[in-house]
């Protein structure tokens, strides 16, 4: 909890509280902004630390991204019930397991996530591999359609606007919500590593933070990480800047994985490091 306040700052400017909340299992962090507005943000806890999120307003709820483990899923589920409003709608972009959990609420998806669920997509694929690996822990179910939108779109849900931003993998898609100047993106934190499987898509990724700063967003919510402020942004931009140059001049992935942890040796995620270097440097 400490890291999330610290990192909230800047937000404090805007909103009125932050504190945390009940949940069954894992932590949920709730930010009061003027005109009745929250966030809730659920850290799950989990081996992955999930994070996904409900906007709540006076007329509703809205849902972004749900979590991979039964348990998580059914404690995320049990809280949004006991806020006692309509669940709107429920933007899911690379996390939309255990959707069921969540009742008869109307999906959002572009094409491209949408695809990436179905059998033979990326999320299908991860999905599989938990499940290999964890069994019936994994939330399994994966939405078979959904409410198409596209970049560019703005979704109106319980009174405030989504508007739906691109992603450089092609395949999710980001979030801007004007009303509280936040943006949601799959991967991000400060000191953490990400998966970046080429080196295109660091040079993209660089492009869409530089993006952020230039837009001035005020509250950054990602799926593996607590929320941060704006001047998480230019940590991660000078993260993404040093390991494209080590991607450039490392001959190997041992050598690159080495590399990037002597520059970045308080960094968590690890794992996803490993995965990096092996995309990078595979064969």
């Amino acid at each position: 909890m400490k890291k999330i306040f610290a990192s909230l700052i800047a937000v404090m400017l805007m909103a009125s509280a932050c504190f945390a909340s009940a949940i069954s299992i894992g932590n949920m962090s709730v930010i009061n902004f003027d005109g009745g507005l929250k966030l809730h943000a659920y850290g799950t806890g989990d081996n992955m630390n999930d994070y996904c999120y409900v906007v709540e307003t006076p007329e509703g709820l809205v849902m972004i991204e749900s979590t991979a483990y039964r348990e998580n899923v059914s404690a995320f589920a049990e809280y949004i019930r006991s806020l006692n409003k309509p669940l709107a709608g429920a933007l899911f972009s690379y996390h939309p397991n255990g959707y069921k959990s969540y009742g008869d609420v109307k999906i959002y998806a572009t094409e491209s996530a949408l695809k990436s669920w179905a059998e033979g997509g990326s999320v299908w694929g991860l999905t599989q591999s938990f499940i290999q690996a964890m069994g019936d822990k994994v939330a399994e179910d994966l939405p078979s359609s959904a409410e198409i939108i596209s970049e560019g779109d703005t979704v109106k849900l319980a009174g405030v606007d989504f508007v739906i931003l691109h992603e450089s993998d092609g395949e999710g898609y980001g979030i801007y919500i004007p009303v509280i100047n936040a943006v949601y993106r799959h991967m991000m934190g400060a000191k953490t590593h990400n998966i970046l499987p080429a080196i295109p898509y660091i040079e993209a990724e660089i492009s869409e933070l530089k993006g952020y700063q230039e837009k001035g967003y005020a509250l950054i919510l990602t799926s593996h990480h607590a929320p941060e402020a704006k001047e998480a942004v230019a940590e991660k931009i000078a993260y993404l800047e040093k390991v494209l140059e080590l991607a450039k001049t490392s001959k190997n992935r041992e050598e690159f994985i080495s590399a990037v942890k002597a520059s970045f040796p308080d960094y968590s995620g690890e794992a996803y490091l490993e995965m990096s270097a092996g995309a990078l440097f595979a064969e």
